[in-house]
């Protein structure tokens, strides 16, 4: 695993419109974060820290078996990304 102090860290999954707008964004914490990390095809980091990973239809499934209260509205498009809290 990277030396990545996960305190410091904040998860988004966002859902963003046809006119690119943040439509749909519900905050992720570190347990829900391994629960799914390994779903997300192509990643390069133990905590998706590093970047925006596109969540595609067909993992809405798996992502809500792992964590039940997440949401998929339709017409949305789905993004998940870690970023940095302000300390």
């Amino acid at each position: 695993m990277n030396d990545i102090n996960t305190e410091t860290l904040g998860w988004d999954l966002i859902g963003w419109d046809s006119d690119e707008q943040a439509a749909h964004v519900t905050g992720l914490n570190r347990v829900e974060i391994l629960r799914i990390r390994d779903l997300l095809p192509g990643r390069d980091d133990d905590f998706l820290e590093t970047a925006v990973y596109e969540v595609p239809p067909a993992l809405y499934s798996a992502m809500q078996g792992a964590i039940p209260h997440l949401e998929f509205r339709e017409g949305l498009e789905y993004q998940i990304g870690g970023f940095l809290l302000r300390v």
